[in-house]
């Protein structure tokens, strides 16, 4: 996560938009935990404050990078989120959802968007698996907060890489 020439400013995005970030994050997961949906409106405030807070970086520091970025990755995410849910695999939701997580990784780099959609495969297959084996209970997955903690776990992962470097 290459933030180019730090100021406060950049810095003050990055806080803000990581921060909303959590916030909506933590919100959609309870709605989806509970509900099996992560509700538009949720959704809507992930994807604006990401691109305002990663605009006002961009600016900041003069580099168009990250924005160009984060919306590529929006967009490979949500035509391959798509794609699962054509073939019946998820819904609709978690491929609206997958903007927000795209939008994020993306800033991260390519390598972090392919780790976290990795990630969050790996942790609701992990949280499926005892319910698939066990033979009990609804099998669907509330994909929503997985999506997050992918997003969560490759930003964490992206600094503790830009501190080692």
């Amino acid at each position: 996560m290459d933030i180019g020439a730090p100021n406060t400013l950049t810095y003050l995005a990055y806080v803000a938009t990581w921060s909303s970030f959590v916030a909506t994050a933590a919100m959609l997961s309870r709605v989806d935990f509970r509900e099996h949906r992560l509700p538009n409106t949720l959704v809507a405030t992930g994807y604006l404050c990401g691109l305002l807070g990663f605009t006002i970086a961009a600016f900041s520091r003069g580099n168009f990078t990250i924005v160009t970025n984060a919306v590529l990755g929006s967009l490979i995410t949500v035509l391959g989120y798509l794609m699962i849910h054509l073939l019946g695999g998820m819904g609709m939701g978690d491929v609206k959802y997958a903007g927000v997580i795209g939008l994020y990784l993306g800033s991260l780099g390519w390598t972090y968007l392919y780790l976290g959609a990795l990630i969050s495969f790996v942790g609701a297959a992990l949280w499926a698996l005892p319910q698939m084996v066990s033979k009990r209970g609804n099998h669907s997955v509330p994909f929503g907060p997985f999506m997050a903690l992918g997003v969560l776990a490759s930003g964490c992962i992206a600094i503790g890489v830009t501190a080692g470097a």
